[in-house]
């Protein structure tokens, strides 16, 4: 990603860094004069990129929760999913998210047989905790989730799913492992449950053991057994979960291998079903370091799952966007081809830097991904070949930072571009600014060419909260590591009284506009309402002088941050923030007790704005990449079956232009798609370069932008907020008299403890069969639709000792008149009383029939407000064919000859190819079929006159470019003459 805005392509502030740049070259300040060096040779590969870190244990709750478009960035390959209808968790059936998983490009799904018991850890309702059932039960449940697959699964799927019987023995069961009795009831269990699963569903893929952690004396047992009794399983899993976990992984992984080759059995994919801890998920500098881990191995590997299902194990923002974290799955992702031998300043060591690299020669780039360290990073790397790079790079560096677990993160910025010239061993060094150990970075290497990718990082300063001048009972707190991260180990907390408050000064380099990103946490609830999470709220005051009441969305806890931003208009200078508790120092507001994280102050002068080029797009089918000239620096040219897929981040709910660049054999229309919905008009009128831009409405967080056409080269994708479009959007209050509400449905008025966000009144008690109907807004026209509730739903189950077990409600929304009904799903949010936006696409058919929204079987969520916005409100297509044109000049000239006027026109082809050419004037015309190329020819124009006026003698010359023919029509002036 890039940025053309020169106002965001000028500088970037890190605390403690300072880079400018723009254009090719970024000059660097370092934060200090320590370095931490990481290495990297090309030329050694370590195999193809296997990128089996992207797994997820409970990645998914309900179907697009989250959605197709954040699951796909991620690159989800595997999950592993509660049974169809088990009781363990109230979603995330295997087979009710399938849909969505496989649609999003997902390869395969494991199902834990024992998430059919109701309790954890695995025991029938009423029955306590870790009580083993006995066989026979078991064998029961087993043939019930097996059987539910089989009836829904055709065989030629099978291999989309595994089948896992056993998670945790060593925990839940079968812990006692020295009594004989204990071991060998898990052998005996073990084999029957093989047996009829193979027996039910033949040739499934059946994984063992699921250990909880690793031990090689249980894992020797068991293999030996499962040889000797011919029930091997086709996977082997394990979980990896601790810190140390990072140090002893090789440890591990060889005495595993060791055990096989002992036992004579053929080494068996490996899948660590559960890896890291709740200090590691949505952290980019902890999460680089598993990533790097499990892909130096060539292993798969799921994230762990602790706090809620269908968010990606801590990554996904609400249901739609991704945060900090997110972008570095993303990236990962996005590497193809090899990896190569990346050495780190201590391999294998916790809470240090490690990184990934991959060479894809195809793409001609290179990529680096790296991370967890606390101080600069000097990169040298060697190896890169002069055939595939030339002997000068590019060199693009991004960065994504911790935003919270629910927290948005947008497009990670670039924070430097270098051109390096290549050492003879095809090396170079760059530094990394770096001084925050929770932030990764992408490191991409490609050819030098004309239009080297330029800074786009807007001004930013970072504030810890801790670091802050407090009073009123304002205090630090400092969490342990194995805790929920939080920014810094620390934040602040204790605003629950009228005199609390966080006071900050920051220096802001220019006049303009301005957004404080305050990262919180809320937990606290009303008395007596044990499920709702007060919606926090502030006071800004700033230079002394209140500004604005700081709204907050509830969050699940205090460590579980979230994000919001709050624009202000700042001066040029030093300016003091103050977020009190209080707006009137006397009165402390509603949800105001919540904990502070960090602040992050950005310039936001500029209009949302990026870039994203073609060569850097996610490609699928037949393709090649073209580097050369252009704003692009190439493109990426698609086959038949070509695809060239774009994550797009959009910051806001709302309207932006959004600008193919593209060029073409000939007449074309593209296949677009933005999230699977079609985008038609996309097309060429001939061959050459053209742009296309759509006025397209997104949800706020991660849209899937895909284009093929054959022959068509995606040079790249720039996408703008476009404010004024949002004019198209037509909002609804749900309390509005115009909204028809069946009996029952209520307007409610939050209690003011609650602290809500709440647009005036809300529709509550929308239970089964109630519904809401929306009169058709004015010019919404039969189309495709975003249709945008602003919901809150707090539903859960209670009692897992750790897990949200949070409920997605529904509603479905149907067009009067119309065909179809659409159900959109709304996940919990912690409070009833915390409105988030949520996006349900839809297409109406007519062009007044009004919208219904109701749930006919259970409860739908709250409901504030509807906005209804059209796709795509316009579409325009531009060509940037150069006008062809022929190189030929022209010069006249009169003189006399035996007292007669004559003019003489000397016409020139300077072009590479020959032309007619027809020369006229007010005496005559003369034409010459053919000019060679660098040839002159000459006409004299006999006037019989003593004397002519000044005149124009005009050429005409025509040629055939590129098939077509081109004329060109040159005008040379005379003099007048008299002969007299």
């Amino acid at each position: 990603m890039f940025s053309r805005s020169p106002l965001r392509a000028t500088s970037v502030l890190l605390a403690g860094a300072l880079i400018a740049g723009g254009g090719a070259l970024a000059t660097v300040v370092p934060a200090s004069a320590a370095t931490e060096v990481v290495t990297v040779d090309f030329s050694d590969s370590t195999g193809p990129v296997h990128g089996g870190a992207a797994g997820y244990l409970y990645g998914l709750s309900d179907p697009d929760v989250p959605t197709t478009s954040v699951i796909a960035g991620a690159g989800v390959k595997h999950l592993t999913q509660m049974p169809e209808g088990g009781e363990q968790h109230p979603n995330g059936g295997a087979l009710t998210v399938s849909d969505t998983f496989f649609r999003a490009g997902g390869e395969e799904i494991y199902i834990n047989v024992q998430d059919q018991y109701p309790q954890w850890g695995y025991a029938n309702a009423g029955v306590p905790s870790n009580t083993y059932p006995g066989q026979a039960d078991y064998l029961e449940k087993v043939r019930h989730v097996v059987q539910k697959v089989v009836d829904a699964v055709e065989p030629e799927h099978y291999d989309r799913y595994v089948i896992t019987p056993f998670n945790e023995p060593d925990w839940i069961w079968y812990g006692n492992w020295g009594s004989a009795t204990i071991r060998e009831q898990f052998f005996a269990d073990w084999d029957a449950a093989y047996r009829l699963i193979q027996e039910i569903m033949p040739g499934v893929r059946v994984a063992a053991t699921g250990e909880a952690q690793w031990n090689q004396t249980r894992v020797r047992d068991f293999l030996t057994h499962a040889k000797a009794n011919n029930t091997l399983p086709q996977i082997f899993t394990w979980h990896e979960l601790d810190n140390n976990d990072l140090r002893d992984w090789p440890t591990h992984l060889a005495q595993y291998r060791q055990i096989e080759d002992d036992l004579g059995i053929a080494d068996l994919p490996i899948n660590i079903t559960e890896y890291g801890g709740r200090r590691d998920t949505g952290v980019p500098g902890r999460m680089i370091q598993w990533l790097s881990t499990f892909e130096g191995s060539k292993v798969d590997a799921q994230i762990a799952y602790w706090t809620y299902s269908g968010n990606l194990d801590d990554h996904v923002a609400q249901t739609n966007g991704g945060n900090g974290a997110w972008w570095l799955l993303k990236w990962y992702a996005d590497l193809t081809g090899e990896t190569v031998r990346l050495t780190p300043p201590a391999i294998h060591q916790p809470s240090t830097i490690q990184g990934i690299a991959a060479l894809d020669e195809q793409k001609q780039a290179a990529t680096v991904l790296v991370g967890g360290g606390a101080i600069d990073v000097d990169l040298s790397f060697t190896g890169l070949d002069s055939v595939t790079f030339g002997t000068e790079v590019d060199v693009q560096v991004s960065r994504t930072t911790f935003t919270g677990q629910e927290g948005f993160a947008e497009q990670p910025p670039i924070i430097l571009t270098q051109r390096v010239e290549l050492d003879a061993n095809g090396g170079g060094k760059i530094t990394i600014p770096n001084n925050y150990v929770m932030d990764a970075y992408q490191v991409v290497f490609t050819p030098a060419v004309e239009a080297a990718p330029e800074v786009n990082a807007p001004w930013k300063v970072r504030t810890e909260a801790e670091s802050t001048t407090l009073a009123g009972g304002a205090s630090i707190t400092t969490h342990n590591a194995d805790q929920q991260a939080t920014s810094n180990g620390r934040d602040v907390r204790g605003f629950g009284n009228a005199a609390a408050s966080s006071t900050w000064t920051v220096e802001v380099p220019a006049d303009g506009k301005y957004l404080l990103g305050v990262h919180y946490g809320t937990q606290e609830k009303v008395a007596g309402d044990t499920l709702n999470n007060k919606v926090g709220r502030h006071a800004l005051f700033l230079d002394g002088a209140f500004s604005t009441v700081v709204q907050y969305s509830s969050t699940l806890n205090y460590v579980y941050k979230g994000r919001v931003d709050v624009p202000v208009e700042l001066t040029a200078g030093s300016h003091t923030f103050s977020l009190r508790s209080s707006q009137n120092g006397t009165t402390a507001l509603p949800g105001s007790n919540i904990a502070l994280d960090k602040f992050e102050l950005t310039d936001a002068s500029a209009p949302e704005a990026a870039e994203y080029r073609g060569t850097a797009a996610r490609l699928s089918g037949d393709w090649e990449i073209e580097r050369g000239a252009g704003e692009y620096g190439g493109s990426a040219v698609l086959g038949d079956d070509g695809i060239a897929a774009f994550y797009l981040g959009a910051a806001e709910d709302g309207y932006y232009d959004v600008t193919i660049d593209y060029r073409t054999p000939g007449p074309q229309e593209l296949d677009v798609t933005v999230n699977e919905r079609p985008i038609t008009g996309v097309a060429s009128d001939g061959a050459g370069l053209w742009s296309t831009t759509a006025t397209i409405h997104f949800a706020k967080g991660v849209q899937e932008l895909a284009v093929s056409g054959a022959g068509v080269g995606v040079e790249g994708v720039s996408v703008v907020r476009n404010r004024a479009a949002d004019s198209n959007v037509a909002v609804i209050e749900a309390e509005s008299p115009a909204v028809q509400r069946s009996a029952g449905i209520t307007v409610e008025t939050p209690g003011a403890a609650y602290g809500s966000n709440v647009n005036g009144q809300f529709a509550g008690w929308i239970q089964a069969g109630r519904t809401l109907t929306i009169p058709r807004p004015a010019g919404t026209e039969a189309g495709q639709y975003n249709f945008l509730v602003n919901y809150a739903n707090a539903q859960r189950r209670v009692g897992h000792p750790y897990n949200t077990d949070g409920i997605t409600r529904t509603a479905d929304i149907t067009e009067t008149g119309g065909s179809t009904s659409v159900t959109g799903q709304f996940r919990h949010n912690y409070s009833f009383y915390s409105f988030w936006w949520q996006n349900v696409p839809i297409e109406l058919v007519t062009d007044d029939g009004a919208i219904v929204v109701g749930n006919p079987a259970g409860d739908a969520p709250n409901i504030d407000a509807f906005q209804l916005a059209k796709l795509v409100t316009a579409i325009d297509t531009t060509s940037r064919n150069p006008v062809p044109s022929l190189d030929v000049s022209a010069e006249a000239s009169t003189r006399c000859v035996a007292g007669k006027a004559v003019v003489t026109v000397k016409s020139t082809n300077d072009d590479d190819m020959p032309v007619s050419m027809a020369v006229s004037s007010a005496f005559g015309s003369k034409t010459f079929a053919s000019v060679a190329a660098g040839k002159s020819v000459s006409n004299v124009f006999t006037t019989r006159l003593g004397s002519v006026l000044a005149g124009v003698a005009t050429v005409q010359a025509t040629a055939s470019v590129g098939a077509e023919p081109v004329t060109v029509t040159i005008e040379a002036p005379y003099d007048a003459r008299s002969c007299g």
